[in-house]
């Protein structure tokens, strides 16, 4: 594990006097595994958080720790997985119009022929 890795985990920087190592934007997408273009627009949108030094997008390690926690998925209980049922097996079938979730499925608008 590199250095830059353990404070992602939550690990504590050696010296508290210091400043806060930054990285690069090719950097920080590197550590994060994901495209630097991905991370710039984010940063764009103000989506993650991020430091702006000389025109340049920065990343602290704790940048990166929350743009982890912005990002982080919780799986859907396992009652919630059984009730809902598989789109393939409602496929074509007319008296299925309404999904597990209580709403109603969207159906293609009817063709209409059209007269010149």
């Amino acid at each position: 594990m590199t250095a830059g890795a353990s404070h992602l985990l939550g690990g504590s920087a050696s010296r508290p006097n210091e400043p806060p190592a930054l990285h690069t934007a090719e950097e920080a997408a590197r550590l994060l595994k994901v495209k630097q273009s991905w991370l710039e627009r984010q940063a764009a949108a103000r989506k993650v958080p991020f430091a702006m030094l000389g025109g340049s997008y920065r990343f602290t390690d704790e940048h990166l720790a929350e743009i982890v926690r912005i990002n982080e998925v919780t799986p859907a209980q396992p009652a919630d997985r059984a009730q809902r049922q598989s789109p393939a097996r409602d496929r074509g079938r007319r008296d299925a119009i309404q999904a597990a979730d209580g709403f109603e499925r969207l159906r293609p608008r009817p063709r209409t022929v059209r007269q010149y």
